[in-house]
């Protein structure tokens, strides 16, 4: 069990040997033997499990997620006087990344997406609520080879609300949703944007509108970092998962690799698995657009917003002498 200052109250994320749970900390056994959570989650199937305690062999990696909701002066560390540890166990709090309230929001998302195999009743209630959607996350399975893809297999949508999930291996690409890729009065945020547009033109014969590129923003912020960046292409080290794991901190085995969604009928491993890949797209673009790339502007704009304040104060603080 990894050195960091823990808190009863803190929503911890426990990296397993099989498995990765989120749970809020109850306890913690003299020794860090055990340690004792409750409110547990599975963070692959958002299942719920309760109270459940976990071993310090088993446990590879603590992350904290939330701080108490009210102060706590329970401290539960065994490194009382290691200032290191204290600024360990705060990191997770203060670099750039999502916080616990887009991951619980996600699973929410993940686990309530909707699986649309036919023009039914429930493909018509979906095109009515993306039709009122200005901005949604897009997402597509089995296009890894462009225009010589065989079998792409599935199209989803992400709103701040709802996942949609279009099996396009059976029903194609309909007019309606075609419209939602390329029309001008929608917003898109997508991962990739040079395989996604090369199979929507020639495989469906649709032009792909104005998208927000999160892989190429993310190259954008690895470079001002001075990070050394090869072909994104070729490199699996700029796909949605890695993107998604970067900004929330999520261990790998979040995502899992041996989904084969060419399988008809998709399993539920698949549906949600698909979920994942899109679920995050808003919010990592609204993380990159507003805490990394507008930082700057929002410190002058604050600047700004401060100097007649601080100026009016000051006057006060003269005359008051």
């Amino acid at each position: 069990m990894n050195n960091t200052d823990l808190e009863v109250g803190q929503t911890l994320l426990l990296e397993l040997e099989e498995e990765c749970v989120v749970g809020e900390l109850r306890n913690l056994s003299s020794g860090r033997t055990f340690i004792q959570l409750s409110k547990v989650r599975d963070l692959a199937t958002n299942l719920q499990r309760g109270i459940q305690y976990y071993y310090s062999s088993e446990v590879r990696k603590i992350q904290i997620l939330k701080q108490p909701t009210e102060p706590s002066y329970s401290r539960l560390s065994n490194s009382a006087s290691d200032g290191s540890a204290q600024t360990q166990s705060r990191a997770v709090l203060t670099t750039k990344q999502l916080s616990f309230h887009y991951l619980d929001a996600a699973l929410e998302k993940i686990q309530k997406c909707v699986f649309i195999q036919q023009t039914d009743a429930k493909y018509y209630d979906a095109i009515k609520y993306l039709q009122n959607q200005r901005e949604f996350g897009v997402f597509m399975e089995r296009i890894e080879d462009g225009r010589h893809s065989k079998s792409p297999s599935l199209l989803s949508f992400v709103t701040f609300r709802w996942i949609f999930i279009f099996d396009i291996k059976w029903m194609k690409i309909t007019k309606d949703v075609g419209a939602f890729l390329s029309g001008d009065s929608h917003r898109r945020v997508i991962h990739n944007g040079r395989i996604l547009k090369d199979v929507l033109q020639h495989c469906y014969g649709i032009v792909l509108g104005r998208c927000f590129d999160i892989m190429v923003a993310f190259i954008a912020n690895s470079k001002a970092e001075g990070k050394i960046v090869d072909d994104p292409v070729i490199n699996s080290e700029y796909s949605i998962q890695h993107c998604v794991e970067k900004y929330l901190k999520l261990p790998a085995k979040f995502f899992s690799v041996d989904v084969d969604f060419d399988e008809r009928p998709l399993k539920n491993e698949g549906k949600l698995e698909a979920a994942k890949k899109v679920a995050f797209l808003l919010d990592m673009q609204n993380h990159i657009v507003h805490e990394i790339m507008f930082e700057r502007f929002y410190g002058s704009c604050k600047m700004y917003a401060d100097s007649l304040a601080q100026h009016v104060k000051r006057n006060n603080q003269n005359e008051a002498l």
